[in-house]
């Protein structure tokens, strides 16, 4: 039998790990309440078509990292390898577009076959937010202020830059692909291979290249602000009014198109430095033309995700959680445990508690180090025999010996 090991890129969350990213969920939810977002959640598999239609047959998504496969039936069927689709795909077969606005918020697991790095698994965590309403600039605000008072509840605000483009309309995007093969097609010769592919098939995700020799061909490219429509461009100007009169910083990127084909204006990234290669931390845009691509309905929205993983490789999760004491109650004969009302005492106190028997004192101390306990509740034979109870705090190394019914244990732990 081979050794038992998990699929590349797929980790188990265990005990701290897990602890942190259910807090980074629960400060998530807690941002979005207060702007009065819906929670919704969608089963992990949809009809492959969910995504092949949204997210753009020429995407790196579609074209090399979904994992799909045939059923029993012989549907086929894929993992979601986002969110937005399949919330898109929800309000329509529930039936939810004559209820605008919609404002949802999500989080859960995704699944896409790229390289494991740092931050970036096969199996990877999201939340997210997704708007539905009527065309208007204060959704575009909405959901970026609440970006950012999310990052900032994560207290990594500071370290970011928010990164804005415009990425017109559908009848800008088709006029500028125009201009932009025109330009590919005369440095033809100097593209990357999956760059001559994305040339015939959407030479916009030529943008988004990570290849070295294709950015140098990027530096002298035509951007999509200067050839946006009159409409788009007003559109454009009024989102970064609103955003600076609000004070929320940031500069204008032209390589920015976002990953996925469903994107129309506004597109947006809160970046670091920090990671050339995987610099985006939360990202999103508008995507008004989502809904048409799967029903007959044409509803406008728009939204954001950001990996829980690469949240958590930034952030001190310690710092974020509230802080309470680790208290190891030890006892060297297991009867200590049965007399008194001592293990209820300790069961009702409010902090991390554990219990512990051990006939050796200092291997309960190491044991207590080694798991970063705050204070031992101990008693041995001595202790027993006099009804003691010792408590050590561990970081001042102060010690008290109290009775075992008194009360004022609780008070002394802080």
């Amino acid at each position: 039998m081979t050794k038992a090991k998990s699929i590349r890129g797929m980790h188990d969350l265990i005990g701290e790990d897990f602890l942190s990213q259910k807090e980074i969920i629960k400060i998530f939810e807690s941002t979005v309440h207060n702007f009065n977002f819906k929670p919704i959640e969608t089963p992990i598999m949809e009809f492959n078509e969910v995504f092949s239609r949204t997210l753009g047959l020429s995407s790196d998504v579609v074209m090399k990292e979904m994992y799909t496969f045939i059923d029993r039936s012989n549907d086929q069927l894929t993992l979601r390898p986002e969110g937005t689709a399949g919330i898109a795909r929800a309000i329509i077969s529930n039936g939810l577009t004559q209820n605008l606005p919609l404002k949802y918020f999500y989080y859960g697991p995704m699944f896409r076959y790229e390289r494991p790095q740092k931050g970036r698994l096969r199996q990877f965590n999201q939340v997210g937010v997704e708007v539905y309403s009527k065309p208007g600039i204060e959704k575009d605000f909405e959901v970026i202020y609440l970006a950012s008072n999310f990052l900032k509840d994560l207290n990594i605000l500071d370290n970011l830059i928010l990164k804005i483009n415009n990425l017109g309309n559908l009848e800008d995007r088709k006029n500028y692909k125009k201009i932009l093969k025109e330009y590919y097609l005369q440095n033809k010769s100097k593209l990357s291979k999956d760059s001559i592919i994305r040339l015939e098939k959407n030479p916009l995700r030529i943008l988004d290249s990570k290849d070295e020799q294709d950015k140098e061909i990027l530096l002298n490219a035509p951007v999509i602000t200067e050839n946006l429509s009159q409409v788009s461009s007003q559109y454009f100007n009024q989102v970064k009014e609103l955003l600076e009169d609000n004070g929320i910083d940031f500069t204008i990127d032209h390589k920015l198109v976002r990953g996925l084909d469903y994107y129309t204006d506004t597109a947006f990234e809160f970046q670091t430095n920090e990671d050339k290669r995987q610099n985006a931390i939360l990202a999103g845009g508008r995507y008004d033309k989502l809904i048409s691509l799967i029903s007959t309905r044409d509803i406008p929205g728009i939204g954001w995700a950001a990996g829980v993983e690469r949240l958590m490789s930034l952030i001190n999760i310690e710092n974020q959680k509230e802080k309470k004491s680790k208290v190891l109650f030890a006892v060297q004969n297991e009867k200590y445990l049965l007399k008194s009302e001592i293990l209820k005492q300790i069961y009702e106190l409010d902090c991390i508690h554990e219990t512990k028997i051990n006939k050796n004192i200092k291997k309960i101390f190491t044991y207590a180090d080694k798991n970063n306990f705050n204070f031992i509740l101990l008693i041995g034979e001595e202790e027993d025999s006099k009804n003691k109870i010792i408590l050590k705090n561990l970081n001042t190394k102060e010690q008290k010996i109290f009775n075992q019914s008194d009360i004022k244990l609780v008070n002394e732990i802080r």
